[in-house]
């Protein structure tokens, strides 16, 4: 026979309490992963944008390299400005 509503056995501790506890930590544990998700999304995307820039900035940066090396835009035996 079972022990009445509300009694423990000593060999059986009450469970609901185990359970709930162990049920209110994974909630807890769920809940501070999907901030942390959330976080690491949002700076992800803040990364990307970034790449994004500069891998324009870079590019336009090739192109004025490549254009002063036509010649065009500085003569090749003119000194710099600090001789």
């Amino acid at each position: 026979m079972g022990l009445p509503a509300g009694e423990h056995s000593a060999n059986f501790p009450a469970m609901p309490t185990d359970h709930e506890e162990r049920f209110n930590e994974l909630e807890a544990r769920i809940a501070y992963l999907e901030r942390h998700l959330e976080q690491q999304d949002r700076e992800m995307l803040k990364q990307a944008e970034r790449i994004t820039l500069l891998t324009r900035e870079l590019s336009k940066l090739k192109g004025r390299v490549d254009d002063g090396l036509d010649g065009s835009s500085m003569p090749a035996q003119e000194k710099p400005p600090h001789y």
